[in-house]
């Protein structure tokens, strides 16, 4: 790797530092192999859409600190909450008291969410505790045991969020998986598993799965888990999730729906399915919306959690400091019009993405909706991961730092309150680097 980058204007700058080695040198000697960050970054503060390390390196973020900062960092709002906070002295963990901070939140999570019925929540400390209890409840609720859940998904790393995900393949191949799980194709309309063309598309993936439920265990089938924005930016069609509930509620199946890419307001909507208009059971939102503090949020109709006491009891189910950043998430992303200008903006990203798609033919597709939209170079194959890894690698060199998705696919996903002109500095920076490397590929 260079050891040069620049800052914002376009200055030369050293990035890597004796202290910057030190830390890395440490960290490769005491934590596991399996924690590889994707940038020898060492942050010392953070903007609205900006990163400065400990050598005062700025950088652009499009990943929103890895996809949890949805908001960035250090928005005032959510420093003056914490500050209050801490003048209390009042910090505990929720099951260790009621409290009018979580009922507050609750209430207010329930008043914009799609659950078109009676609704209660269950607040967990993480996504994947979250995906663990909703496969508890319909197993409990239906009496059913087999989940169903779909291909190139990701749910979290315990054992059944593990089970029902494929999303990136290798790191499940070292991992047995837990019995009644079972993966039907994701709906992908621009890859089609059929090998079909739009124009010949015939919901042969809803078929597959109407018949795939006759197949003698319709009546063992308690659930359907969906991710309607996967991590590469592909949602379902509008078409196939009405059908989908329709399946579901003829055949009395739970759908759960897991928003933790998605929700709250990162695609222009407070959810995803407020695109699609359709009615839900269940639904699971995770760390975005409490700006990286842990939780696992599940929300679902109130006779699915009429549970006996105790029956899921979290380690500790969101704590004050948790739930005072998450409220006032929800009040900033209301108040600052931030889910319209998701919307707006979302679409400036991809009218440019699909405009340079245009010119340079490696970019093979753009999924995504609102603020988090994934570019896709080539086919996934070795040369596609080639050329996403030297992409990430080039525009971090200059200030800019992107989320890579199977090496193959980039995501972009900036905070939602990122300035204009800083978006748009990042954005010449993603398109001098794409047409760089299209004009050193067609040398060859």
């Amino acid at each position: 790797m260079s050891e040069m980058s620049r800052d914002l204007d376009g200055a030369s700058i050293n990035f890597f530092s004796e202290e910057v080695v030190e830390i890395l040198e440490k960290a490769c000697r005491i934590f596991s192999r399996s924690f590889q960050p994707q940038y020898p970054l060492i942050i010392k503060q953070l903007g609205e859409g900006t990163v400065i390390d400990i050598n005062e390196n700025e950088y652009i973020d499009f990943t929103s600190g890895g996809g949890t900062l949805l908001l960035g960092g250090n928005h005032p709002k959510i420093i003056e909450a914490i500050t209050k906070l801490l003048e209390q002295k009042n910090l505990f963990t929720f099951p260790k008291s009621y409290n009018r901070d979580f009922i507050e939140f609750i209430e207010e999570l329930l008043r914009v969410s799609p659950i078109r019925d009676e609704a209660r929540a269950l607040i967990l400390d993480s996504r994947s505790e979250a995906v663990e209890a909703a496969i508890r409840i319909a197993r409990l609720y239906t009496g059913r045991r087999l989940i169903i859940g779909f291909t190139g998904s990701y749910h979290g790393l315990t054992l059944g969020a593990q089970s029902i995900s494929t999303d990136i393949p290798t790191k499940w191949k070292r991992f047995e998986e837990a019995p009644g799980f079972v993966k039907i194709p994701y709906p992908d309309c621009s890859r089609c598993f059929f090998h079909l063309k739009n124009n010949e598309c015939r919901r042969d993936c809803l078929d597959y799965l109407e018949e795939f439920l006759k197949l003698d265990i319709l009546e063992n089938t308690g659930a359907i888990i969906l991710q309607p924005l996967r991590s590469d930016g592909v949602s379902p069609p509008e078409e196939y999730l009405k059908n989908l509930k329709k399946i579901c509620r003829e055949n009395k199946i739970l759908l759960v729906v897991d928003e933790s890419l998605s929700a709250p307001a990162r695609t222009g909507r407070w959810f995803i399915l407020d695109y699609y208009n359709v009615d839900v059971d269940c639904l699971i939102l995770a760390s975005q919306i409490s700006q990286g503090n842990p939780i696992g949020v599940f929300l679902s109709r109130s006779r699915l959690l009429d549970l006996e006491p105790n029956y899921l009891e979290p380690e500790i189910g969101g704590n004050i400091l948790t739930i005072t950043i998450a409220s006032k998430v929800l009040e900033i992303l209301k108040d600052e019009g931030l889910i319209e200008r998701a919307e707006r903006i979302g679409r400036l990203i991809k009218k440019r993405l699909e405009e340079l798609k245009e010119e340079l033919e490696f970019i093979s597709r753009i999924n995504g909706k609102g603020m988090y939209i994934g570019l896709e170079l080539g086919e996934e194959d070795k040369q596609s991961r080639i050329l996403g890894r030297e992409l990430t690698t080039e525009c971090f060199r200059n200030g800019l730092l992107l989320k890579i998705h199977r090496e193959s696919t980039i995501v972009i996903s900036p905070p939602l309150n990122i300035k204009e002109e800083v978006l748009e500095k990042g954005l010449e920076i993603l398109d001098a680097k794409l047409r760089e490397l299209y004009r050193v590929r067609a040398r060859f």
